[in-house]
């Protein structure tokens, strides 16, 4: 292989954000249905940089395809599945960005209804949170070797389960194809506004927000 996957350090974070801002932020299909970035190359949306990496850039367990280069060509940003609460957090309630508490809102709600069955109740959980290619590494197998260290590094640390919550059509179908299976979804025109009004409406094939888990 022409690239490695690596631990994500503290130290790497400076490199991580910037790859996320060039491959992630702005087209992950839920952002791009809302405009969540603004207009811009280096423009950015500071409280998601700071909900993607305040818990994934310290714990190691995030990961990193490198290539012999020294360049990242994808990441997998993970964490340990904190107990669900019912009531909204703190973190949403006083979110002052209104887009970006739309989508912590969409994630909170997802959360509850994948733990309504209690099954993941007091199980050691690794959730994938995030996975991205640099679109010039793609169709190389990159998202699928991430995916695969990530679930022997949870059987290794003694995690129950790996979960990810999939708001992208590619993103489900590798959590299909690296064995995981369905546990819950909902499709994005079922998920409305107390008007009756889809809150995002990403572009095909992006239709639905699917929860997905394995047994380890």
């Amino acid at each position: 292989m022409d690239f490695h996957i690596q631990v994500i350090k503290k130290s790497d974070k400076f490199k991580v954000l910037k790859f996320l801002r060039r491959f992630f932020f702005r087209d992950e299909p839920i952002n791009q249905s809302i405009q969540l970035i603004p207009e811009g190359e280096d423009s950015t949306c500071q409280e998601l940089e700071e909900y993607c990496t305040t818990d994934c850039l310290e714990n190691n367990l995030s990961l990193m395809a490198v290539s012999t280069c020294g360049n990242i060509v994808g990441v997998s940003l993970n964490g340990k599945m904190e107990p669900h609460k019912s009531d909204e957090p703190e973190y949403i309630t006083n979110c002052n960005n209104p887009k970006f508490k739309k989508i912590l809102q969409l994630l909170h709600y997802v959360d509850s209804q994948v733990n309504a069955e209690g099954k993941l109740a007091g199980k050691n959980v690794l959730e994938v949170r995030i996975i991205s290619v640099d679109s010039n590494w793609r169709g190389k197998g990159i998202a699928k070797k991430l995916m695969e260290k990530a679930l022997e590094m949870a059987k290794e640390q003694d995690f129950d389960y790996v979960r990810t919550d999939c708001t992208s059509h590619f993103s489900a179908k590798l959590c299909e194809r690296c064995g995981l299976r369905k546990y819950w979804e909902i499709k994005y025109i079922d998920y409305v506004d107390k008007n009756g009004k889809p809150i995002f409406t990403p572009a095909p094939p992006h239709t639905t927000v699917v929860s997905y888990t394995k047994p380890l």
